[in-house]
């Protein structure tokens, strides 16, 4: 696990001193240790944390002849057997780490070396006598990787910020990307914050050669390919397949432990990993709140804890210690998220590393099998449009409006989910989906500045999207076409990057059994009947939780944790805020229109309507303009120490 980074130029040398400062800026990613080589044509930083091979397994690596080499971020978890493999084919390994394999994997078998790997990576081969560099992200998108291609050069890098050490790459906004975030609470890729900065392709390879970039799709998952399961014969082999994906993720050298939310997924892997360690499994578990006032799961965690015996370390925190972590969250994510959980992923997460290096952790469960409302609202649109339109819209809608709207409680929780479902809801599925995930609120007048005039919640459009669902349009499911989109945006946009730039920012690796791609395909393989039985969302996931978690911690309400916005936003935050919403900050910016800002404060202040996410998202838009684009820094932060020069 690392941060790496590089440039490739043919027309002029690769400056040492700019791969060294791209390094600097993820030295968190690393900061066990920093090597870098420069070649003709081609710069290779890296910034190691050592997992397995602690001793050896340097970076850069390079073949036999030294005319092939990689740096490389992430694990292979099938390393073992596939250096058999190579070894009877005649490669001499000089790591017993699990890096090397990939260097001798591409001289056999070229571009598809890829297609051998299980693992989450981003990996950069240059391959000198080809004066080729191949780019690499895993299936599923775990691992970030971004690039800037001007011409004859291309710099790649795990962090936008690192290639923002680069004097030639314009950092001009992508002014659609910031209504893209408006519009999701997150970037989709491939755009960045930035104009020039574009991410790779989760499951593609990017090819730079003659000066051209080409991206190439190696691979994608099938929700086409349904299997007519029985529900023990799908248990059994979800069983099989999670506990070799936890099996194999438990490889380290270092010590590892478990993130434990008291959720379905979280438990499920802690309870696997009993069974492959004779040490108790560490277990790392954050609640906040003062006197209940905030609900949380932390219960539901101790109890399972409690089951297998886990060293279980809990973290209570108060609502305003989590703000302590807000600029720091801002900086590591580099791309504009609004999703306030980031700050509480980070204090989990430098909790957690100061007991361990790596921690597993249960996300992908609900994007695999159907865990969210949202794909229930979806399964059951059809019967609500069902309804004759009169009680619909003379009925339905009226009275759902007359209620109270909030956030806090129960009652108000799902008075906005179902107003929110009456108001997404549209004859076309496809228009249904892209209202349900928008945040952009329905205000009539313009949003944004003049760069992004007549963009609002009714004319957004968004080319990923667009592609995604044409991708699977034909699909004879609207919950599968939902859950491919998700698979594709959310999950990769704003949870996987989240988790990765939170736990890297305090040099914490994690690792995600749920997205083995062997258990992603089987996922796929499951009709949407089975997932959503009767109503109950992750139906198969709950049913095979029942042999390892205790029932009380399965089938109950999810709750997740509930943060404290509001009382943020009228407390605490309110003087910055003031400052980040002021008319002379939006006239600076030119991103939003003023009259938009003001309505948005008086719906939000008079309590008119819950604008608490609308209003989150300008103000944490705001401080990463102030520190991606003015230059602040935040206090707090890792530094690299002197280079320690290169190979």
């Amino acid at each position: 696990m690392c941060g790496i980074c590089g440039i490739v130029s043919f027309d002029a040398p690769v400056e040492a001193e700019e791969v060294e400062a791209m390094g600097e800026s993820l030295y968190h990613r690393g900061p066990d240790e920093g090597g870098q080589c420069i070649l003709p044509h081609a710069g290779l930083g890296f910034r190691r944390l050592s997992i397995i091979d602690v001793e050896g397994s340097h970076q850069p690596l390079a073949n036999e002849d030294r005319s092939i080499w990689m740096v490389f971020n992430g694990e292979i978890y099938n390393f073992r057997q596939l250096r058999l493999d190579l070894e009877k084919a005649g490669h001499r390994f000089q790591t017993r780490g699990d890096g090397e394999v990939i260097v001798h994997l591409y001289e056999d078998e070229g571009l598809d070396f890829v297609r051998h790997l299980n693992g989450m990576f981003a990996i950069a081969l240059w391959d000198a006598p080809s004066r080729r560099l191949i780019l690499a992200r895993d299936r599923l998108g775990i691992k970030p990787l971004s690039y800037a291609h001007q011409g004859t050069r291309l710099a790649f890098a795990s962090e936008t910020k690192a290639l923002l050490q680069l004097p030639w790459i314009d950092q001009s906004l992508d002014m659609n990307a910031l209504a893209d975030y408006m519009n999701y609470s997150a970037v989709p890729g491939p755009r960045t914050g930035f104009r020039e900065i574009r991410r790779l392709a989760p499951g593609h390879l990017g090819i730079f050669q003659q000066g051209r970039f080409a991206e190439q799709q190696y691979w994608n998952v099938d929700y086409r390919a349904k299997k007519p399961w029985k529900e023990r014969d799908l248990l059994a082999a979800m069983d099989e397949t999670l506990h070799n994906a936890v099996r194999i993720r438990m490889i380290s050298d270092v010590p590892l432990g478990v993130f434990l939310s008291g959720g379905v997924d979280s438990s499920l892997i802690a309870a696997m990993m009993t069974e492959y360690t004779t040490s108790r499994v560490e277990a790392f578990s954050v609640g906040f709140g003062r006197d209940g006032e905030y609900m949380n799961e932390i219960k539901y965690a101790r109890a399972v804890a409690q089951r297998y015996g886990m060293e279980h370390h809990q973290l209570i925190l108060s609502p305003d210690d989590l703000l302590e972590h807000l600029d720091r969250a801002v900086w590591y994510l580099d791309e504009p998220c609004g999703d306030p959980s980031a700050v509480l992923t980070l204090a989990l997460s430098d909790f957690t590393r100061r007991h361990v290096k790596v921690a597993l952790s249960g996300l992908g469960g609900d994007e695999l099998f159907a865990g969210y409302r949202r794909h229930l609202a979806t399964r059951y649109q059809s019967l609500y449009l069902g309804l004759p339109r009169i009680l619909r819209n003379g009925l339905i809608r009226p009275l759902a409006h007359l209620l109270p709207e909030g956030r806090g409680n129960q009652l108000l929780n799902s008075i906005r989910i179902g107003r929110r479902f009456l108001d997404t809801v549209d004859e076309d599925p496809k228009r249904s989906w892209a209202r349900s995930t928008s945040f952009l609120p329905p205000y009539q007048g313009p949003i944004f500045g003049d760069a992004l005039a007549g963009i609002n919640r009714d004319t957004f459009i968004n080319d990923s999207f667009e592609s995604h669902w044409a991708a699977v349009a034909d699909l004879p499911d609207e919950v599968d076409k939902v859950m491919y989109v998700d698979s594709k945006m959310y999950m990769v946009d704003a949870r996987l990057l989240l988790q990765d730039k939170m736990s890297m920012g305090v040099s914490l690796e994690a690792r995600v059994p749920f997205l083995d791609h062997r258990m992603v395909e089987l996922a796929a393989s499951v009709p949407v009947n089975m997932k959503l039985r009767r109503g109950t969302l992750k139906a198969p996931l709950k049913k095979l939780a029942e042999t390892y978690v205790p029932k009380h911690c399965i089938y109950r309400e999810k709750k997740g944790f509930t943060f404290p916005l509001d009382a943020w936003l009228r407390g605490p935050l309110r003087p910055r805020i003031d400052e980040a919403l002021s008319p002379e900050t939006i006239k600076k910016r030119g991103i939003f229109a003023p009259e938009f800002i003001s309505w948005l404060q008086r719906d939000y202040y008079q309590r008119r309507r819950d604008r608490t996410m609308e209003m989150f998202q300008v103000f944490l838009l705001e401080l990463w303009m102030q520190i991606f684009v003015d230059g602040r820094r935040p206090s707090g932060l890792a530094k690299a120490p002197p280079s320690s020069g290169a190979a």
